[in-house]
């Protein structure tokens, strides 16, 4: 149909209609039927409306408005967008602001003209629309005159898609093209987010790479995250291009141009290695004149002037490809690590299906608020920390809490955010959310690690400051005994090029492998310092024993057998969830008694519980309430509480009628694993082992006799624990302190190491610089490894660097060596160490692959027992 066939038989008044227009005043949209920014506009709409059919068969209509396109981001435009798209038939909208006109694509085989043109006038007459949502292009968008819209399910975007397979999808979009600021945006949204397994983007291309595994995310949802990532992002302008690597490759090729076939091209050679250097005079002008200090830089830049003055333009354009090669290597290094490690805990779903009205609609997670119930199905990640209100599910939580074994949800129990359900459906009611989440606060802390400077790394390059003198010295005889050539090798032997590859390079694939190991190490200091420390102070409460006590000896009087006091007072106790209660049903239901009925009438709660039981009132508390009550004690009790005291032990009384019925005596649960720890530091190197507690004298004695360990620290108050750490400090030793992380943070902070065994459950307050996902101390023991390997591994590369330059230093002192020799032997030692930094890496990636098959196998397994209540 043409665009006069059009005219002729859908007219505008036709296709919007309104009062008609005068011979002075020109067809309008109503203001009324378009949208409320449109009714305020009081202006004409659209001067011309025309439909034709393009080459490829597509139908188009094309709008020519100067009110709705001078501005093609405004508020105006964006409400005309919106109103388009409503239109399921409507495939793309391409803006040009210079034209002042849109032009509507249909989808191929849309419905016929007419059908397509009633519907987009039944759009416009409908009123405004809520439900499509159009990015915020105010940000990026109007930088360009002319751009396209597409349509992404539920979104509208400007991202085209360049080519799609399963899993795998390359976008692109002009706003990012020499965008630095909206590139880093973009890499930082994409990290974090669940789903999406690895990615890579251009700026001088503008498009992004994304793998991703479509049953966690869809493309719709993509598209909306980068939209989401170019709107926070602040926009400099155009980045200068980073030419330093493409410079230097190309100052190689034109160096060994001129020097083996055309000698011509030597002063443009000459030239571009001048150019290609830059950055090592700059390096070298801030060291020696802003830091007033002589660094390996200031020998770099000697070396290249040197080569400059001897015409050895190939060999310092070899130094300077090196040189970039090092930036460029650790730079991808700190990015790379920061993906390995936010994708080992902190990985975040970023949409939600939100309960509203009984209907389940998708949301984006920075939509949710505390208190709104959201649905989780089987395969979803949980998007938020919240509690279970309906359902029932099996739910993968090893990333943050290091149990490699499924848990069963159901209603009142915790989920967090990150964890994965492998089986059921559950309704969750939202405790927090976005960044609240512990999934986020761990992806915050693991972001920062990644960016730590490494302390051997700081230790490396003083070592190579302080021998740039004595390089420059042997320089100079070399420069009297064996002339310009030997000196300039001399000189190019430094150590700092190696080192500041190789060190954080071991850093961050150790930090790697404790977080494999369930140790999220918030300071990559903490993990540097865990080799030195000869000392380990542990609070005894919450980490030697655990906090949940456990039943001991049962005391019995008035006739009454240990089965039938245990199972009163788990009646009495079964409402309650605190640690004595959890105790006593533990023990309770270890035995397999039946649990008695209660009589509620009874029932009553005050200093202790008091309930009907099989015809009895049954009171279960202290000594205090028991008198209270009126309940007298035997005389033998006295000496039971005196035993019970010396020990450091307690009694829970349990009162039958008006008599004492008997007591139940709870003790400290010693953690199984605290022996094999224990011989285990003294077998890596520890000199003394210490713990400290506010319990009594005698039982904190005795656990530190049973231990072995070397002084104990009884009755101490929790704000005292801190001198205790000052007083082992003082001694000169290096204390590692490990506590439970919530009252012990006045220690934890004196300590040079500091440990948590609190969990996932306490990130937002510890105060801890390590912390153990799961509550065992055996990962001590993997830490000190991870610490001890770390050391090694870094003295490794030392004596690979140091060797290879002693090598090079000795011929050129005695031999024939010239510059390009100690390029060939420098480079042999950096790269030996930046292979051996990269060790760590592969004990990560088997542990990931164990991980991975344990958890589909315990996944495929929980799914096929699961029971029918879960399965319907």
């Amino acid at each position: 149909m043409t665009s006069a066939a059009f005219t002729e038989s859908w007219t505008l008044k036709e296709l919007f209609p309104a009062k008609a227009p005068g011979p002075d005043r020109p067809q309008v949209l109503p203001p009324q039927r378009l949208a409320e920014p449109i009714a305020r506009a009081r202006r004409p709409l659209a001067e011309r409306v025309d439909l034709f059919e393009a080459a490829d068969g597509s139908m188009r209509v094309e709008f020519v408005s100067s009110a709705l396109f001078t501005d093609p981001r405004g508020e105006l435009a964006r409400a005309f967008y919106r109103q388009v798209f409503a239109v399921p038939s409507v495939a793309s909208v391409a803006v040009d602001a210079t034209a002042r006109r849109a032009e509507i694509e249909f989808l191929p085989g849309a419905a016929d003209p007419a059908a397509s043109l009633k519907a987009l006038a039944a759009a416009f007459r409908a009123g405004p629309r809520t439900g499509r949502r159009v990015a915020d292009v105010s940000q990026y968008l109007g930088r360009e005159p002319a751009f396209r819209l597409f349509r992404y399910a539920a979104w509208v975007s400007t991202w085209i898609v360049k080519h799609e397979i399963p899993g795998r999808i390359r976008l692109h979009n002009p706003a990012l093209f020499r965008r630095r600021e909206l590139r880093q945006s973009i890499e930082a949204e994409l990290v974090n987010t669940f789903g999406v397994d690895r990615f890579s983007t251009q700026e001088l291309t503008g498009s992004v790479l994304i793998h991703y595994n479509p049953k966690q995310i869809r493309k719709h949802q993509i598209i909306e995250i980068l939209d989401s990532a170019l709107e926070k992002a602040v926009d400099n302008g155009p980045s200068p291009v980073d030419l330093d690597l493409p410079v230097s490759v190309l100052s190689v090729l034109l160096a060994a141009a001129s020097r083996f076939a055309f000698p011509a091209l030597t002063p443009l050679s000459a030239a571009v290695f001048l150019y290609s250097v830059i950055p090592s005079f700059k390096g070298a002008y801030n060291v020696a004149f802003k830091e007033k200090r002589l660094g390996v830089d200031v020998l770099d830049a000697i070396v290249v002037a040197a080569c400059l003055a001897t015409n050895q333009i190939f060999a310092g354009s070899v130094l300077g490809l090196t040189l970039s090669i090092s930036r460029k290597l650790v730079e991808k290094t700190e990015q790379d690590s920061k993906k390995m490690l936010v994708n080992v805990f902190g990985k975040q779903p970023r949409f939600v299906w939100l309960e509203s009205d009984g209907e389940e609609i998708e949301t984006p997670l920075e939509k949710v608020r505390v208190g709104d119930v959201i649905i989780v199905h089987t395969g979803e990640s949980a998007p938020v920390d919240g509690e279970v209100v309906d359902g029932m599910a099996m739910v993968d939580q090893h990333a943050l809490t290091g149990e490699s074994a499924p848990v069963e949800k159901i209603k009142g129990d915790k989920v967090l955010a990150a964890t994965t359900l492998i089986a059921g459906k559950v309704r969750v009611a939202v405790t927090s959310a976005g960044e609240d989440t512990t999934s986020a606060k761990l992806a915050q802390i693991l972001n920062d690690t990644a960016g730590y400077t490494l302390d051997a790394q700081s230790k490396g390059e003083k070592l190579a400051d302080r021998a740039v003198a004595p390089t420059l010295a042997l320089g100079a005889v070399s420069l009297a005994a064996r002339g310009v050539n030997s000196a300039v090798a001399v000189v190019n032997c430094d150590l700092g090029t190696g080192i500041r590859m190789a060190a954080p390079i071991a850093m961050l694939s150790s930090l790697t492998l404790c977080a494999q190991h369930g140790i999220l190490v918030k300071s990559g200091r903490a993990l540097e310092t865990m080799n030195d420390v000869d000392t380990f102070l542990f609070d005894k409460t919450g980490t030697l024993t655990r906090e949940r006590p456990e039943v001991g000896q049962i005391l019995t009087f008035e006739g009454y057998d240990e089965k039938k006091i245990l199972q009163w007072t788990a009646a009495a106790e079964n409402k309650f969830s605190h640690p004595i209660a959890k105790a006593v049903l533990d023990k309770f239901n270890g035995l397999g008694l039946p649990m008695p009925k209660t009589d509620e009438s009874k029932y009553a709660v005050g200093y202790g519980v008091t309930v009907g039981v099989d015809g009895h009132v049954v009171r279960v508390g202290s000594a205090r309430f028991m008198k209270h009550e009126g309940i007298l004690f035997p005389p033998e009790l006295d000496r039971e509480i005196a035993r019970v005291h010396d020990e450091g032990h307690s009694l829970i009384m349990v009162g039958v009628d008006d008599k004492l019925g008997g007591a139940i005596e709870l003790q400290a649960a010693e953690r199984s694993e605290v022996v094999d720890v224990i011989a285990g530091l003294r077998a890596r190197g520890a000199e003394h082992l210490a713990i400290i507690s506010g319990d009594h004298e005698r039982p904190t004695q005795r656990l530190a006799e049973r231990l072995g360990m070397d002084r104990y620290f009884a009755e101490v108050l929790p704000q005292d624990k801190a001198r205790y750490v000052e007083t082992l400090q003082k001694e000169g030793r290096r204390v590692c302190f490990i506590g439970d992380g919530v009252n012990d943070s006045i220690a934890l902070k004196k300590a040079d190491v500091s440990i948590s065994l609190r969990g996932a459950s306490s990130i937002a307050t510890d105060t801890a610089q390590i912390v153990f996902m799961e509550e065992s101390l055996q990962k001590l023991l993997h830490l000190r490894d991870v610490s001890h390997d770390l050391q090694r591994n870094i003295d490794r590369s030392w004596k690979m660097i140091l060797a290879s330059n002693l090598v090079c230093v000795a011929g050129a002192l005695f031999g024939n060596f010239g510059v390009m020799h100690s390029m060939v032997f420098n480079q042999i030692g950096g790269l030996l160490a930046v292979a051996n930094g990269l060790t760590p890496l592969r004990e990560a990636s088997r542990l990931q692959r164990e991980k991975d098959q344990l958890a589909a196998f315990l996944a495929a397994h929980a799914a096929r027992e699961l029971s029918p209540t879960l399965r319907r």
